[in-house]
This record gives C-alpha cells, structure tokens and sequence, in this order.
C-alpha cells in the first residue's frame, strides 16, 4: 500500500511539473516574438528606408 501511495505520488508529480513547465514555455515565446518584432521596428527608424516609406 506504501508503495502505491509513493508511485502515484511520484506520477502527479511529473505530471504537474510537465503542466507547469509546457505553460510557461508559451509565454516565453511569444515574449521573444515581440521582443524581436520591436527590435526590427526600432532598427528600421534608426534610418533605413523601406520601399512602402519612400513612396
């Protein structure tokens, strides 16, 4: 009976922390798109053109 206890245990263990771990991935990659999508934005008003800007 220990061991049954131990084993489920362990078993919603690994299985919370996969939960936890696969949400907070998520955020971090929509964090980086934007972050990159910024990065973009500001290097373009630094000074270069796009052809839509020159028309």
């Amino acid at each position: 009976m220990k061991l049954r206890k131990l084993l489920l245990t362990l078993l919603i263990l690994m299985l919370s922390t996969g939960v936890l771990f696969a949400c907070s991935a998520e955020d971090s990659e929509s964090e980086d798109a934007e972050t990159n999508e910024t990065e973009e934005q500001e290097s373009n008003d630094d000074g270069e053109e796009k052809e839509e800007d020159s028309e």
